[in-house]
């Protein structure tokens, strides 16, 4: 009759101790996760995980894994004849294929470009982010409109025009659906003014979406600074509706590439002046809830410098648009960034470089 009282408190100690060890472990997680160092996960690259043509500036790429398994590259590129600042009005998005994720890649076709007058993405497509949700393919992009908003010249009108759009597709090779209008515009009483780009998209734990962007405050102590938003969205191709505070408002950054792990958000951003860092080069931040972001406690990912699987190492005049490719386990596995030599001329056009990231 005594173990027969007893059995009832046991189970109940049992089940008390049971979740205390799910709560130190998942402490143990975040702590863990918090702490992560990506530049210590940073392999040497093989010669052959770069995508270029001598005809052609490429900046940046995103990859995902296909159904098919092969592994399919979106990168944005523009004639060589249009020199670099073409990349605003002749940029187009194609589609390249490999058998591994390094590469090397083969150039497939050009699968985005602008859709011409009376279009939201009149003009160009750029910045590349593809992700897989569900058993679609959700490729984000940018694209412009030619409308005068009064900046001071064509250029930053252009600029000032762009907006965010996504394609979507069953097969990673198309066909592609593109969306009729930008996924965000002007929300009234957001932080949001002028262009939205750089659009990085993960899918939060309780199924929603969750966006970074860059934009321009409107507000006027942080005027014409660079800054970036958060939106949400029940479905990954919107309506997203922009957070009502603005993140990463006192220093500067840019090109984010968003994802969750272990419990935690994290963002990879180029530093391009050192400010969260100390010096130029690729940046870790970390928030627990996708609202509220800080730099890392190992800020640092990469300075722009690639060591070669040969023992050699090149330095760069740029390493950005940073976009990772994660594993089957959600961990990153590849890195993928916009890369140009610091020493050259002629042909050293801006290429891509697919840097191997170590996992367990």
């Amino acid at each position: 009759m005594k173990n027969r009282q007893l059995l009832p408190l046991m189970i109940f100690l049992s089940l008390t101790l049971s979740c205390k060890e799910k709560e130190e472990r998942q402490k143990e997680i975040n702590n863990t996760s918090h702490q992560l160092a990506l530049s210590n996960l940073v392999q040497p690259t093989p010669l052959h995980s770069v995508l270029k043509d001598p005809n052609y500036y490429i900046w940046g790429a995103s990859m995902v894994k296909g159904h098919d398994q092969k592994y399919h590259l979106y990168y944005s590129r523009w004639p060589k004849s249009e020199g670099f600042p073409g990349w605003l009005d002749h940029s187009e998005i194609a589609h390249a294929t490999a058998d591994s994720p390094g590469g090397p890649y083969k150039h497939e076709k050009v699968i985005l470009e602008g859709f011409g007058k009376g279009y939201w993405n009149e003009q160009s497509a750029h910045n590349p982010h593809i992700k897989k949700f569900g058993s679609k393919y959700y490729l984000y992009f940018i694209s412009h409109v030619n409308t005068d908003f009064g900046r001071k010249n064509k250029m930053e009108n252009h600029r000032w025009g762009q907006r965010i759009g996504v394609a979507v597709a069953e097969n990673p090779s198309g066909p592609w659906k593109v969306s009729q209008s930008p996924l965000i515009e002007y929300q009234e009483g957001k932080g949001a003014e002028g262009y939205m780009v750089n659009p990085s998209v993960c899918q939060k734990p309780d199924g929603t979406f969750l966006m970074i962007f860059k934009t321009r405050s409107n507000v006027p102590e942080l005027e014409n600074r660079m800054i970036h938003c958060t939106a949400t969205s029940l479905n990954p191709d919107g309506p997203f509706v922009i957070a009502e505070n603005p993140i990463l408002t006192e220093k500067e950054a840019e090109d984010p590439f968003l994802w969750f792990q272990d419990g935690r958000y994290y963002a990879i951003l180029d530093d391009q002046r050192g400010l969260y860092t100390g010096e130029h080069g690729l940046a870790l931040f970390t928030s627990n809830n996708g609202e509220d972001w800080e730099a890392a406690k190992n800020p640092n990912v990469m300075t722009p410098k690639i060591k070669w699987e040969d023992g050699t190492t090149s330095d760069l005049r740029y390493l950005e648009r940073p976009q990772l490719w994660l594993n089957e386990h959600g961990k990153p596995a590849m890195l993928f960034c916009a890369a140009q030599l610091k020493d050259g001329k002629g042909s050293n056009l801006p290429f891509n470089v697919h840097i191997p990231i170590k996992t367990e």
